[in-house]
């Protein structure tokens, strides 16, 4: 009996001495070396010694080295979501409009999770991609024409720049008919983004700024410009906006409604008959004109 006890109790000891043995070999790593700081590269599209902030696709490739590391995590400095991944190339696309700088920060992390951290200023391009209903409206994928909404309480009317309503003054139907301005069209193409304005040889706005069409000019309020320097152009057009606000810009000359030096109009209403516009003049007031489709 004692033979059996004394037998048990030296396997007992074998046993344990093993399994203590091989727990610490579980938790030897062996050399613990944090990853080197990640040499980050950005290859922004597009980018070259014209267009240094990119095409405006907003596309970068991201390009991480650092001996030791598992994984990367970047942060792009736009406050979206982290990309994780254990690829050193990571692709991103910003969502701002406009030209912007980023600091784009980058961890390397390795065994046991020891990282090292670098970080890298970029400046990028975004332009704006209209909504496909906002073209639509304005075009019709092809070619369309807008007349003011001259019968329309306040077609035309004026407010304070802090406001987006026309405080001041708001035209009653035809307030302004006979002076060359419910005859204007305009027609927006699609194919090379074309306004023509069809003025029949008259424009009509405040005088000083007319000075555009006609640099004789001199005076100012409201007027009628007629002959050879009040006749039909055509010029481009864009977009322009963000999530918030739309925008049609024109070239150089090109405007809707009572010319007041302006030719960037946010897009306040729209459907496919009838849009509201807001500019702002160069007299610094807030100007509005609704337009419908001929």
């Amino acid at each position: 009996m004692s033979y059996r006890i004394k037998f048990s109790l030296g396997l007992l000891t074998a046993f344990l001495f093993l399994i203590t043995g091989c727990s610490k070999e579980d938790k030897t790593f062996g050399d613990l070396t944090a990853p080197a700081s990640p040499a980050i590269d950005v290859n922004i599209i597009g980018k070259n010694t014209v267009d240094t902030a990119g095409d405006g696709s907003g596309k970068i490739v991201v390009t991480l080295q650092a001996a030791n590391a598992i994984n990367y995590k970047v942060d792009f400095g736009d406050g979206s979501v982290s990309d994780i991944s254990t690829d050193n190339i990571i692709e991103h696309t910003y969502s701002f409009i406009g030209v912007r700088s980023f600091t784009i920060t980058a961890i390397a992390t390795g065994v046991a999770g020891l990282s090292s951290t670098s970080s890298a200023v970029i400046t990028i391009k975004k332009n704006y991609t209209p909504p496909a209903a906002l073209v639509t409206m304005l075009t019709n994928d092809g070619s369309k024409t807008w007349r003011v909404d001259s019968v329309a309480y306040g077609h035309l009317g004026v407010g304070p720049a802090g406001s987006f309503y026309s405080d001041w003054w708001n035209a009653n139907a035809n307030d302004k008919a006979g002076l060359g301005i419910y005859d204007d069209e305009y027609t927006f193409n699609s194919n090379g983004n074309v306004f023509t304005h069809t003025t029949n040889s008259s424009i009509f706005g405040k005088k000083e700024f007319l000075t555009d069409f006609d640099p004789t000019l001199t005076g100012s309020g409201d007027f009628t410009l007629t002959g050879a320097t009040a006749a039909n152009y055509s010029e481009s057009f864009s977009y322009d906006g963000d999530a918030n606000a739309e925008y049609i810009v024109f070239q150089t000359k090109g405007h809707m409604g009572l010319y007041v030096g302006a030719h960037r109009f946010q897009v306040l209403q729209r459907s496919a008959t009838n849009m509201w516009f807001r500019c702002l003049g160069r007299d610094g007031n807030a100007w509005y004109v609704r337009i419908k489709a001929v």
